[in-house]
């Protein structure tokens, strides 16, 4: 039996009001903030220093969404699949100085409604992840 080996991102869903904060992606897609665990860093302390590099933000995190294996075709180290964890976190501080130049790319930060989710070109999980989280939110399971 061949090991499975991928890479793993963190990301972070956080709500302001009934909006949560997205990042567009150099694919024109848009996705949660966050990035990849790095070595010896625990998911936890990885989205928390990922906000704080990309929205300049401090959060705290509630709990852990999802955790779902996603392949990028087109992606050098991820063409295989990357594990993707959503944590819901609450927003303790919004910074002004946004991440525009990534490691993959340009990035552009926006607060979208909850309610605009479905239209927008985006991967289903997280669009899924975003609907568990607001349920628990707001405790409509």
């Amino acid at each position: 039996m061949e090991t499975y080996q991928t890479p793993i991102s963190v990301k972070a869903i956080i709500f302001e009001g009934s909006k949560v904060w997205l990042r567009k992606n150099e694919r024109n897609e848009w996705e949660l903030p966050g990035g990849k665990l790095e070595k010896q860093e625990q998911p936890e302390q990885t989205v928390t220093r990922e906000i704080k590099e990309e929205l300049d933000s401090d959060i705290e995190i509630i709990e852990i969404i999802q955790a779902y294996v996603y392949q990028i075709t087109k992606s050098a180290d991820e063409q295989y699949g990357v594990m993707v964890i959503t944590y819901l976190c609450k927003l303790l501080s919004l910074g002004k100085n946004f991440e525009t130049q990534g490691e993959a790319g340009t990035a552009e930060f926006k607060k979208i409604s909850i309610k605009d989710i479905p239209a927008l070109k985006m991967p289903s999980f997280y669009k899924d992840s975003i609907q568990k989280a607001w349920n628990k939110l707001n405790k409509t399971l």
